[in-house]
């Protein structure tokens, strides 16, 4: 064992745990993720501290040792999956150096708890967006799976004798997610055994703590609140509001319980009731409640008011005033007169436009395509491009779709509505125009392509067109590219006609070749913050190093939790920068999640003192966010400073 270390045991084994890091605190309880030598090898364990020295008296600390021993007791009959398993609990001396354990004063009292690996609750939903129904379906699973394991601790089932079981201090801090998707009930009872002489402040999840505990009453009810806030969290992204009212106002909100029948919404709503007895006491019931208006959201939510409403308006004027000029008396003719005229001219539209087509409508068969040869001799009708400005909207504007097959729809209507021979004749001259402008466009271009080389294809793809077409190539490469404003896409006509070739041929649609290889992320613009705190351009002093660009939190909550997101447009591979807590930080350590397209490329623990140099593989990825919060959900973050944050291509 290391000598550096610090260590934990029981009277007879003093060094057997070997701690490696803190993970957790609640009330006077510290949690630690520590490993035992077993076998030759070591297995990772998480063990829950309380020293003598952070209570008040040695007959305080007689009494909450007494608690302890009675709730480690109860706690090992509890064996289920979604329960933290128990290993053992004792009373030994406090936290020491290996061989040390004799010279250290006062005690600890210990209960070791089986390790799970995998997220908890609080950074596992920051993984999830709840747009797509499979993350949705995951979400509901993980209720079902709290709702479930909860019942049964209330039931009594779980003990022999009958006894009902109650978690405490339920918070997404105390629910695991594993990479199965199994939850898990840790950290049970911290706040139970040592509530007779904290204050509120230090001893409950704010957000998660029903009125009651403020009177140190913590029942089955209790826990169903608190349940409550984590399905509110969970459904929302966000932390729950602290009083009973503004929770059921909140929940009620969610567009998941909104649509719910009134008599439904109101068993629903009751779980962030102020009274006690007025909570619902199955949980599972509960929640098929909450599936049902999740099911109703995504089915049927299109037939409400404000989603319903809207196209009616909108549908209504197009059809309207295409029905009266297209009564019956008008709708026969143009079949048998329009073609005399119309037909002989309008073989011009097919090969170059396909919007003028519905108006042509039963005329299809007529248009043989070869007479797009006179095209050069119409040279003469161009003066008449002025008109097609005002002919236009008034024929296309009712349609925009296939042409109706028979009777009065839209795309029939659209040609004959005055049915009189001068304004086909007008028709005729616009498409003329129209398909001689087109004309003219595409000789454009073909001859502002053939000086790249002989035989240089239109769409630039060829590599030898690299250097004339600047001035074609360089609108494909910025619009190939949704800039974010780093002025990636920027570049002169030169250096877009050079990268055009580039982004034709690549699959994923990022520009690697334009503008800097790498920009600061504090030049970007977040595209999403958290509801109570996000990122800001700042500064700080991370290990007696002062770094003048950096992202720190900001907002009313930035000591709670906070997010910021990024648009990075595919453009960006790598993502480096420097996490610490800055030195003046009163708090010392904040949880750090970065992830791109929901997919979490980091997690973990900054310490003040330790800061970590960080290389991130975006992977061209279109979404950056960046999520904080106190690792104790205590609100007592230390200062996060992410310094030089650069994106690299």
């Amino acid at each position: 064992m290391s000598n550096t270390a610090h260590h934990i045991g029981p009277d007879t084994t003093p060094d057997r745990y070997r701690l490696l890091r803190s993970i957790g605190r609640g009330g006077e309880a510290v949690l630690y993720l520590a490993e035992i030598e077993l076998a030759g090898g070591t297995e990772p364990v998480v063990v829950k501290i309380l020293d003598s020295k952070t209570t008040i008296t040695p007959e305080v600390f007689e009494r909450i040792s007494q608690k302890w021993n009675e709730q480690a007791e109860l706690l090992r009959f509890v064996h289920r999956p979604g329960v933290v398993g128990v290993r053992e609990h004792f009373q030994g001396p406090p936290i020491h150096r290996p061989g040390e354990s004799g010279t250290i004063t006062g005690r600890a009292l210990v209960l070791v708890m089986n390790h799970v690996d995998g997220l908890d609750l609080r950074d596992w939903r920051a993984e999830r967006t709840l747009t797509t129904p499979a993350e949705r379906r995951e979400v509901m699973r993980t209720l079902e799976q709290l709702a479930d394991v909860l019942d049964w601790l209330h039931s009594g089932k779980a003990t022999p004798s009958g006894r009902t079981v109650v978690h405490g201090d339920l918070s997404p801090g105390n629910v695991m997610v594993d990479e199965h998707g199994q939850a898990t009930l840790v950290d049970f009872g911290l706040s139970k055994l040592t509530a007779d002489h904290q204050t509120a402040e230090v001893w409950f999840t704010p957000g998660y703590a029903a009125p009651e505990i403020f009177a140190g009453k913590r029942t089955p009810s209790t826990d169903r609140y608190a349940f409550g806030a984590i399905a509110y969290f969970l459904l929302s992204g966000e932390s729950p509001p602290a009083a009973p009212e503004q929770l059921v106002s909140a929940l009620g909100a969610l567009p998941q319980i909104a649509g719910l029948p009134p008599e439904q919404r109101e068993r629903v709503l009751s779980i962030a009731a102020a009274d006690a007895d007025r909570r619902p006491l199955s949980l599972s019931s509960w929640v098929k409640d909450v599936r049902h208006g999740m099911v109703s959201t995504t089915t049927s939510r299109p037939a409400t008011v404000q989603d319903a409403v809207p196209p009616i308006p909108t549908a209504r004027p197009v059809a309207a005033p295409a029905a009266p000029p297209v009564a019956p008396p008008l709708a026969p003719p143009p079949p048998a007169t329009p073609p005399a005229t119309p037909v002989t001219e309008q073989p011009l539209t097919p090969p170059p436009l396909a919007a003028p087509q519905p108006v042509v409508g039963p005329q299809p068969a007529v248009a043989p395509q070869p007479v797009v040869a006179p095209q050069p001799a119409v040279a003469a009708p161009q003066p008449v491009v002025s008109q097609p400005s005002a002919e236009p909207p008034t024929e296309h504007s009712p349609g925009f779709g296939p042409p109706a097959r028979g009777g009065s729809g839209p795309g029939t209507a659209a040609a004959p509505p005055r049915g009189r021979k001068r304004r086909n004749a007008v028709l005729a001259a616009v498409l003329a125009a129209a398909v001689l402008t087109s004309g003219i466009v595409i000789g454009a271009r073909f001859l502002g392509d053939r000086p790249s080389g002989g035989n240089g294809g239109a769409n630039g793809a060829k590599p030898g067109s690299s250097t004339t077409p600047a001035t074609t190539s360089g609108t494909p490469t910025t619009s190939s590219t949704p800039g974010d404003g780093t002025g990636s896409a920027s570049g002169s006509g030169e250096t877009s006609a050079t990268a055009s070739p580039t982004d034709s041929a690549s699959p994923s649609g990022h520009t690697p070749g334009p503008g800097p290889s790498s920009v600061s992320l504090t030049t970007l613009d977040t595209v999403a913050r958290g509801q109570y705190a996000s990122l800001e351009v700042g500064n700080g002093t991370v290990k007696a190093t002062y770094y003048e660009t950096a992202l720190v939190p900001t907002g009313i909550d930035e000591e709670c939790s906070g997010s910021a997101e990024y648009n990075l447009s595919t453009e960006w591979k790598t993502l480096t920068l420097l996490a610490g807590v800055d030195d003046a930080s009163e708090n010392t350590a904040a949880r750090l999640t970065i992830s791109v397209d929901g997919k979490a490329v980091h997690t973990g623990v900054v310490n003040l003192g330790s800061p970590e140099k960080l290389t991130l593989d975006l992977d061209h990825g279109l979404r950056l966010r960046i999520a904080y919060r106190d690792p104790g959900d205590s609100c007592d973050m230390g200062r996060l400073v992410l310094g030089e944050p650069t994106l690299s291509k």
